[in-house]
């Protein structure tokens, strides 16, 4: 039932996600991101960091968006990049901006629930960013990606007890779609158990950014 919600929503709300990125809003729309969402584009920059040197390695993106991630990193060598996504409406906008960037593209997109998918090999790199925002219940997806992951998770968080989170929740409750928040402290807790280690938080804005490696 709540995988039914965010997916109902971010159907609706494809164009308006990916603007984000794009930056295609109206001026006073730009401006209000430079003030409060400043953390999305640092999240961004985190991430494309955290991956290093791709040359040659695989990487999912789980909950990958409209691909803006993928969209990057396809330029710097990887063997293959799998988006997966749920709401098809986003791979539509997917499809269309990592087709236009590359004729001999590695990226592949599919459509389902990464929980009950399964994988022939493990991936070197797993993303999970903006993901656990929506997710019930993260440690059975976090070990999940603790089997299928080779070298390192990035995934982000939102955190717990801010004002914007609180503002959040009441914005989204009015769409029907849910959101989950998260102290930094439960955030290593679901990750050791789920089997991480070398586990790294970084908490800036609203968001908490966590890396770890499957514990071997």
């Amino acid at each position: 039932m709540t995988e039914d919600l965010v997916q109902k929503h971010f159907h609706k709300k494809a164009d308006d996600f990916d603007s984000i990125y794009t930056g295609q809003k109206s001026g006073i729309a730009r401006l209000l991101d430079k003030w409060f969402r400043w953390d999305m584009e640092k999240r961004f920059q985190r991430t494309i960091e955290e991956c290093g040197d791709v040359s040659g390695k695989t990487i999912i993106d789980v909950g990958c968006g409209s691909g803006r991630f993928m969209e990057v990193l396809q330029g710097k060598n990887p063997s293959l990049i799998l988006g997966l996504d749920f709401v098809p409406n986003m791979l539509i906008i997917a499809r269309k901006i990592l087709s236009e960037q590359m004729a001999d593209n590695p990226c592949e997109l599919a459509t389902g629930d990464f929980n009950r998918m399964e994988f022939r090999k493990p991936f070197d790199i797993t993303l999970a960013i903006g993901l656990f925002d929506y997710i019930a219940e993260p440690l059975q997806m976090l070990k999940k990606m603790r089997h299928v992951t080779r070298e390192k998770l990035i995934a982000t968080f939102p955190r717990a007890g801010t004002l914007r989170s609180a503002i959040r929740k009441v914005r989204l409750s009015l769409y029907k779609c849910p959101v989950y928040f998260f102290k930094p402290e439960q955030v290593r807790s679901m990750m050791e158990e789920a089997g991480f280690t070398d586990i790294q938080l970084e908490a800036f804005g609203q968001l908490i950014f966590a890396t770890g490696k499957p514990f071997l």
